[in-house]
């Protein structure tokens, strides 16, 4: 049970301290117990802490959206209170905007087979997630594209054969679709169903001239990756893509408050304002004052102290870490990430990639091993493969993450050490 936190570290009730090795579920990006972030807090909470944006603006929440616009070019922005939300108001703007220019039957969309994009009905019906299976029939069964996952679907392709393999494909689908489909819902980096997996070069480029050439928004979940998550402000940036509309959670109130947003591009606003000139959903807590100044210090806090920038110094020694780990670790099968959203996968044989034990089981065991350690790291959960999220705030330091890749090392080597005395692994001489 946690009792405190500081920065990158998390403090029991029995005062056992812990290395934040995943910022939480990947959210806390500016660390714990930010002074600015809390002073902002206590101001706000003075003035006051809610009102129904069906009645009021507040200063908090046009101050964030113009922030939010400065800092991604873009011209619409959506707050509400979760990633989840934020996905979901994502389909409703794609729904409204093809309703808003005579084409209503276009109400379907295409997102990759493994995947996952909150926990919302909408949300499931776009996840390839085991999450999903808790709709039983509810999750409307939307065609799915294939998954990019290079280490254990493009094996023997260069990543540009394997890029055009899966533009090909996808080709195919909107072609097949696009009579009613509305968008392509995709993330830039899979994150909590498959492990840190980048798009390969070329993807979203090539999804993104599809999109275009077939009349279909193209939909980037960026919960997970926003705000300087993988070594720029959105992890399309990499690519200079523009989506039409971008879901945005988790880095942008760094686990303060409780925010998310939809960035929406000239297209889809153009067409609400000369049309109805009405949005037509909307929620409680959505715009909320004090989550909205809250997220508001959050990023004053990400341009003053350059976050950003500190982030990607730190990201390397990161990645180099991580990667002399998978080369010591017989149980490490790759190694993979964008900027300070990092993940190793483990399996049993590295020259088949196979695992034997149920799903679920390897990575559960080096969770308990770090947090033995006094690391805490973030298990998969997608149900398609064993991975663990390794992305510490951005603001750690070069000591601390040389202190996490050490606890990391030696969890690793705990793990592997029963596995073999199990008969479930054989290590080779260059484990630990």
């Amino acid at each position: 049970m946690i009792d405190r936190a500081k920065g990158v570290w998390l403090i029991d009730t029995e005062g056992k301290e812990y290395l934040d090795g995943c910022s939480g579920a990947v959210v806390t990006s500016i660390g714990h117990g930010n002074p600015d972030v809390l002073a902002a807090i206590n101001e706000q909470a003075v003035k006051v802490t809610f009102t129904h944006r069906g009645a009021f603006a507040t200063e908090a929440s046009e101050k964030l959206a113009a922030k939010i616009a400065q800092m991604t070019g873009y011209p619409g922005v959506w707050l509400v209170g979760s990633g989840s939300e934020a996905v979901e108001a994502a389909i409703q703007f794609a729904l409204q905007y093809f309703r808003e220019i005579g084409q209503p039957e276009r109400q379907h969309f295409l997102s990759h087979r493994h995947g996952y994009h909150g926990n919302t009905l909408g949300a499931l019906s776009l996840s390839g997630h085991a999450r999903r299976t808790v709709l039983g029939g509810l999750a409307y069964d939307f065609p799915t594209l294939r998954t990019p996952y290079q280490y254990r679907d493009g094996e023997g392709l260069s990543e540009a054969n394997y890029c055009q393999v899966l533009l090909t494909e996808a080709r195919t689908h909107l072609e097949n679709h696009s009579g009613h489909l509305a968008g392509v819902v995709i993330e830039a980096v899979g994150g909590a169903t498959l492990g840190a997996t980048p798009v390969p070069d070329g993807y979203l480029q090539g999804m993104r001239e599809l999109c275009d050439e077939f009349g279909v928004l193209l939909i980037v979940d960026e919960v997970m990756t926003c705000v300087g998550r993988t070594g720029a402000m959105m992890a399309v940036d990499h690519w200079n893509v523009k989506p039409d509309l971008i879901a945005m959670g988790k880095g942008m109130a760094a686990g303060y408050a409780p925010i998310a947003a939809v960035l929406v591009g000239e297209r889809v606003l153009a067409a609400i304002e000369n049309g109805t000139g009405r949005i037509l959903g909307g929620h409680t807590y959505a715009g909320n004052p004090l989550s909205c100044a809250t997220a508001l210090a959050v990023l004053d806090v990400f341009t003053k102290d350059q976050v950003l920038a500190h982030g990607q110094r730190m990201a390397k020694e990161l990645e180099e870490g991580l990667d002399r780990l998978a080369t010591r670790h017989t149980l490490v099968g790759d190694a993979r990430g964008l900027g300070m959203l990092r993940a190793l996968e483990f399996v049993q044989d590295r020259t088949k990639k196979s695992v034997a034990l149920p799903q679920g089981t390897i990575s559960s065991r080096v969770f308990s091993a770090c947090l033995e350690q006094g690391l805490v790291v973030y298990p998969s959960t997608g149900g398609f493969n064993e991975s663990i999220l390794v992305a510490p705030p951005l603001t750690i330091s070069s000591e601390e993450i040389t202190d996490l890749l050490s606890k990391l090392d030696t969890a690793l080597a705990a793990v592997e050490r029963r596995m073999q005395e199990a008969g479930e692994i054989t290590l080779d001489s260059t484990s630990a």
